[in-house]
């Protein structure tokens, strides 16, 4: 049975990654005053890690709201490459690291890691999330997001720090196409 367990949750993280790189996730630390009361509201995807399940997608967003139980609500969305609006709905619940967030999502049997690196809640947020394949590597995952639908230099500049000072590659990052995004 244990052996099943460990080739599906195998089997669920390879077909949601893009690549499997070598070694064990960077060692990082999440945002120790993380404070998700000011985290939440809507946050646009900037820039993103390649992966399966967002591949040709534009106008991504995340809208994070209190669930009143001590978790957060979860809704992301966006347009796929055919312009059909996709979302899905599910909630993160604080870990005991400062930063660290345990992400269940609606129809995903695996709770993701979802790292706030850093934010100064107004402008930018760095995301990053990161699983160890057995003994294959790694699969990597980040995020930098903003309020709006762009990021002055400056923001993207301390966005991208947030990565590079844990020596995660920010070559890896591809822009999230935001022009002439309409929500209803």
């Amino acid at each position: 049975m244990r052996v099943l367990l460990v080739f599906v949750c195998l089997t669920a993280t390879l077909a949601s990654a893009e690549v499997i790189l070598p070694g064990k996730c960077p060692q990082f630390v999440p945002k120790t005053d993380f404070d998700v009361t000011q985290y939440l509201g809507t946050w646009r995807e900037i820039l993103r890690f390649d992966t399966r399940y967002e591949n040709g997608q534009r106008c991504n967003y995340a809208e994070y709201t209190d669930n009143g139980d001590g978790t957060v609500g979860v809704h992301n969305a966006g347009y796929d490459a055919d312009g059909t609006y996709t979302e899905i709905f599910g909630y993160v619940e604080p870990s005991d690291i400062p930063g660290a967030l345990l992400l269940h999502l609606d129809g995903v049997p695996f709770v993701g890691d979802y790292n706030v690196l850093d934010t100064d809640y107004v402008t930018y947020a760095a995301v990053f999330s990161c699983g160890d394949v057995l003994e294959l590597g790694h699969v990597e995952q980040a995020w930098v997001l903003a309020r709006d639908s762009h990021l002055s230099q400056e923001d993207l500049e301390a966005a991208l720090d947030a990565f590079t000072r844990w020596g995660i590659d920010t070559d890896q990052f591809t822009k999230t196409d935001q022009e002439n995004c309409v929500f209803a």
